[in-house]
């Protein structure tokens, strides 16, 4: 059977209207004119055909080869690209005994891959076995938490900035694990999804579905990780003094950064183009507070300078790395907000192109999700 086959509809009858199945493709699952299949209708217009009698999926499993010497970073990426790609099994075998470092990687690394357990383990074999049926995750849900956990993270980060609560920024940083979690389990879905049109049917959604979904999670993804890296900047900031003007222009930079992301998010999951055209719109007035903070940053150097140079000693070296280190992860949260804020833009667009095709399918924009 070619790839694309075309065939004409015959009547059968007074009102039936029949098509052939291609030999090759009945041949294949063993059809007989005793038969059924199922047909499924798919959004785009399309008709799935499927045997009624469906051989069930057999367990899959995927073998990751590896040995001490293994360049750092190759077996996690392995065991991730193993769990996207939905093997039901997952079996890692040493050449040589597994290292503390990578038994203590994979067991991480299980904890933080949804779905997954260890099922056997030695000092030179690992079998992780896959507990989770996807079809029975909602997608959008796990999207809407991944979003609402990112927007956390980046509240949470402007307060730990402003009261100087290093334990607070902590938690922050340990946040992202659950966004990543969502991450992969909702980019499992998706990929799942593409590769069968029957889970796609299940899901319900459809291809172009599927790549505003995607685009949407990685961006989201990303998000957070610029959230933990304002985060981390805190925790290296600890208690030192930092100008009064520097930190309010960032915890203001900061606030209107957040809103540009939570309202572009809120854009795309509610179909809102409006709100969406905003988010794109409002990205101008952020460069020149950026500006200014950079303005400011070397105008307090240069004070630090003046002040340091007519009684230059050791000492006052030591005092003003500190106040440096200020500036240092003042900027790096500075550089942060401008990542977010050009991840949210592109949500923003993607929003948009979304809001677009909700309009020529359906003749009102989606109900906004209203879960706590």
């Amino acid at each position: 059977m070619e790839k694309h086959e075309r065939r004409k509809i015959m009547k059968l009858g007074k009102s039936s209207l029949v098509v052939s199945l291609p030999k090759s493709w009945a041949s294949k699952y063993k059809l007989d004119p005793s038969c059924h299949v199922m047909l499924l209708p798919q959004r785009d217009g399309s008709l799935a055909i499927y045997p009624a009698k469906a051989v069930k999926d057999e367990p899959t499993q995927a073998e990751i080869t590896t040995n001490p010497e293994d360049e750092p970073g190759i077996l996690e990426r392995r065991l991730i690209a193993a769990y996207l790609n939905n093997f039901s099994r997952i079996h890692i075998k040493s050449t040589g005994v597994l290292t503390p470092e990578q038994q203590t990687l994979v067991r991480k690394r299980v904890r933080m891959l949804t779905g997954l357990q260890i099922i056997d383990a030695s000092t030179t074999e690992i079998l992780i076995q896959s507990l989770m049926q996807l079809n029975q995750l909602d997608i959008q849900k796990s999207m809407r938490l991944a979003h609402r956990i990112t927007s956390t993270m980046c509240v949470d980060a402007l307060t730990a900035l402003q009261m100087r609560d290093s334990e607070l920024a902590q938690t922050v940083i340990g946040l992202d694990e659950d966004v990543n979690q969502f991450y992969f389990l909702v980019f499992k879905q998706l990929r799942a999804a593409l590769l069968d049109p029957r889970f796609m049917n299940e899901l319900g959604i459809d291809s172009i579905d599927s790549l505003t979904y995607m685009m949407f999670i990685q961006r989201v993804e990303n998000v957070a990780d610029h959230a933990k890296a304002i985060a981390t900047a805190v925790t290296t900031l600890g208690a030192e003094e930092c100008p009064k003007d520097l930190l309010n222009l960032a915890l203001k930079c900061g606030n209107q950064v957040h809103q540009a992301y939570t309202t572009a998010a809120e854009a795309l999951l509610s179909g809102d183009d409006e709100g969406a055209n905003r988010v794109i719109n409002e990205e101008s007035t952020f460069l020149p507070m950026r500006q200014q903070a950079e303005q400011l940053m070397e105008q307090t150097l240069v004070k630090l300078c003046e002040e340091m140079l007519p009684s230059l000693t050791p000492e006052s070296c030591a005092l003003f790395g500190p106040r440096q280190k200020a500036m240092f992860c003042l900027e790096s949260i500075f550089a942060a907000f401008g990542k977010i804020l050009e991840h949210s833009c592109a949500i923003a667009e993607i929003a948009i192109d979304r809001a677009l095709e909700y309009g020529t399918r359906w003749p009102a924009k989606p109900e906004k999700d209203t879960a706590s």
